[in-house]
């Protein structure tokens, strides 16, 4: 009997590897179909195959092993990996339970609980430790949902991150980032708080849903702050129908009820001209510029401004009239906060110089 050379073909029907055999006459291999036949014929032996996948097999249950016998060695020894609960040692007397509630009341009324949970139901990609990555998680962008987003910008100077030199008073200064200064910090830096443009105003809100003009109160408060600081305005989102009207969501109307009828509107600065490119709060020299036309707004009339901490991207200014509208009876169910910032729009996440702007 003469065999040729064993190969180690893959097998259809068994997915195994096998080798393949040929002999001459009859065949006195265990497992063959022939008995009696003079001519050559080829069959398949797994023996080797078979030992190893049996190979593979048994490693993995010695590594099962190996995982069940830390498991034991933890259990057996109580002060081995077993995590203690505050629940276990607390008495849960009124005291204890009160003061959890209170605990928990916080977190609540501060958005931490929202914001966490945001971030489980779509984790941030911390792997990622690009420098345009980072951008997009410190500013809300689309790389997850984590608190950071709304709250904290990158740390002070961070891929070039734009600071404000603030003098501490015992002449040291300090390094401090764009949304944490104040206005009283702002002010002193020294930094120019107007540009060179002729203080235009004009609609870029064609084809968008809130595409109607605003009211004319609220366009003389813009051009009023845009002649004061020396800047262009672009209007982006001007007003819309109300819900009372027939506006419909999505079609006519969109978001906040302060656009309504007009008495709200979302813009951009350019302080070069409209060919320039638009202000961002995340540079300082902008900073100064935006910071001053707010103050100039609130100033003319405006009852409330939205900016800041990755609101509209940090380069949009949303400012209205909304109170006066409502007070008129124009407009109804307006919120009373004046002024708020960061992606979710909320007043706890309003930059300290706004803060300091609608307050004074």
């Amino acid at each position: 009997m003469a065999n040729t050379t064993p190969t180690t073909p893959n097998t259809t029907d068994s997915g195994h590897p096998g080798n393949s055999m040929t002999h001459t006459g009859v065949d006195a291999h265990e497992g063959s179909t022939v008995t009696s036949n003079a001519g050559e014929h080829t069959h398949l032996h797994f023996d080797d195959g078979y030992k190893l996948h049996f190979a593979e097999i048994a490693s993995l249950f010695e590594d099962i092993q190996a995982d069940i016998r830390i498991i034991t060695d933890r259990a057996d020894t109580l002060t081995k990996g077993l995590y203690k609960r505050d629940a276990d040692t607390i008495a849960p007397n009124a005291g204890n339970i009160a003061a959890q509630a209170a605990f928990e009341a916080n977190l609540n009324a501060a958005g931490v609980l929202d914001q966490l949970n945001a971030e489980l139901a779509r984790p941030t990609n911390f792997a990622d430790t690009t420098s345009e990555n980072y951008a997009t998680v410190q500013g809300g962008g689309t790389s997850g949902s984590m608190v950071g987003n709304d709250q904290y910008q990158r740390p002070a100077a961070y891929a070039g991150a734009s600071t404000v030199i603030v003098d501490n008073g015992d002449g040291t200064t300090t390094a401090q980032r764009t949304n944490d200064v104040t206005l009283a910090q702002l002010e002193a830096a020294g930094l120019a708080t107007t540009g060179s443009a002729s203080g235009n105003v004009k609609y870029g809100n064609q084809g968008k849903i809130r595409n109607r003009p605003i009211q004319q109160a609220l366009m003389d408060i813009i051009i009023s702050a845009a002649n004061a600081t020396s800047v262009d305005a672009l209007i982006t989102s001007g007003g819309q129908l109300a819900a009372r009207d027939g506006g419909v969501d999505g079609r006519t109307r969109t978001g906040s009820n302060r656009h309504d009828n007009g008495y709200g509107a979302d813009l951009v600065l350019y302080k070069d001209g409209f060919q320039g490119r638009e202000l961002s709060s995340r540079n300082a020299d902008d900073l100064a510029i935006m910071v001053a036309f707010m103050k100039a707004a609130k100033a003319a009339g405006a009852t409330a401004i939205g900016q800041g901490n990755n609101y509209m991207g940090d380069t949009g200014i949303h400012v209205d009239i909304a109170l006066v509208g409502q007070s008129s009876g124009n407009l109804t169910k307006i919120s009373s906060s004046t002024f708020w910032g960061g992606k979710s729009a909320k007043r706890a996440l309003a930059p300290a110089y706004l803060k300091d702007i609608m307050v004074a």
